[in-house]
């Protein structure tokens, strides 16, 4: 196939990044906690809320058993991440080849000694319960602009999870030149809903996501960033629809008067680019129409 430009190349590749399926299950040892299952793996993402006064101590239990765990057999990764946002929020990641040698693992002497201990100084330790998500070509063919939203809030979780999807965009030498500003208050959303032509999704949208370029981090060329940040867009907008949120992506740049008022609006440093803005909610309609969008005419193979 024929790739006419470096955006479409760029947009393609970024979806072999989103490989994300779960759902959600309790299982012996750590409570409520998300469960992905892949084809060939599973994915555990467990939420701890913590005291300030124990917190250093999780962490050094959770780093004993993220070390021990990499060891064992059939642990693709294990992954312990702290919240920035808030301080008494810590969270598990783990990846499994199988559930049988996830049964192995709950076995071990290392999670029988420290995952009860995690239980006791934890004050929290769950996930928010969802429905099986999308399969990325489920994703593919049904992720549509939303522009109706309901009033339900998009919890903290998801919103990282989206952001984490979009983080695993491609990046020309890996400068990830991408900031994202997360906008819930009412009155941002509305004022930039006015501020842009195309901005009518964000006077129903209860959370909005402003992704920005970084000069300082985009090269001396600088010339790559709008591919890489549309991929980072298209990243997180799959993630949403296997979120079961609804998602439209209003442009910003190459809009310069419109890149300037959201600049003024949010005070923005002068390395900051806005680049697009995302509304993002549980859509009001469930049922959106996908037409055909498989052209073989579009398709042309070069030979000698």
């Amino acid at each position: 196939m024929l790739f006419t430009n470096k955006s479409t190349f760029w947009l393609l590749k970024s979806l072999l990044t989103f490989i994300i399926l779960t759902v959600f299950m309790k299982e012996d040892g750590v409570d409520r906690c998300a469960i992905s299952k892949f084809k060939y793996m599973i994915r555990i993402n467990v939420t701890i809320e913590v005291k300030s006064e124990v917190r250093a101590q999780v962490v050094e239990l959770l780093r004993e058993m993220s070390e021990l765990s990499r060891q064992e057999k059939g642990c693709i990764g294990y992954e312990i991440l702290e919240n920035n946002r808030l301080d008494n929020v810590l969270m598990i990641i783990e990846t499994w080849e199988n559930e049988d040698l996830l049964a192995v693992h709950k076995g071990r002497e290392h999670f029988v000694r420290i995952i009860p201990r995690v239980r006791e100084l934890a004050t929290e330790m769950c996930s928010q319960k969802f429905t099986d998500m999308a399969s990325v070509s489920e994703a593919i063919v049904g992720c549509r602009s939303v522009r109706n939203y309901t009033p339900d809030k998009v919890c903290l979780e998801t919103i990282e999870r989206l952001l984490r999807a979009a983080m695993y965009a491609p990046s020309v030498k890996d400068r990830r030149p991408w900031e994202f500003f997360v906008i819930e208050d009412r009155e941002h959303l509305d004022t930039l809903a006015e501020a842009l032509p195309e901005g009518l999704a964000l006077k129903t949208a209860p959370v909005a996501i402003l992704v920005c370029c970084n000069t300082r981090q985009a090269g001396l060329d600088g010339e790559n960033w709008p591919q890489e940040l549309g991929a980072c867009v298209q990243n997180l907008m799959l993630q949403a629809y296997g979120e079961k949120l609804g998602t439209t992506w209003i442009e910003i740049y190459p809009r310069m008067h419109e890149v300037h008022q959201v600049k003024t609006l949010f005070h923005l440093s002068s390395e900051f680019v806005p680049f697009a803005v995302v509304a993002i909610g549980k859509p009001v309609d469930e049922q959106v129409v996908v037409p055909e969008c498989y052209d073989p005419s579009k398709i042309h193979f070069i030979t000698r």
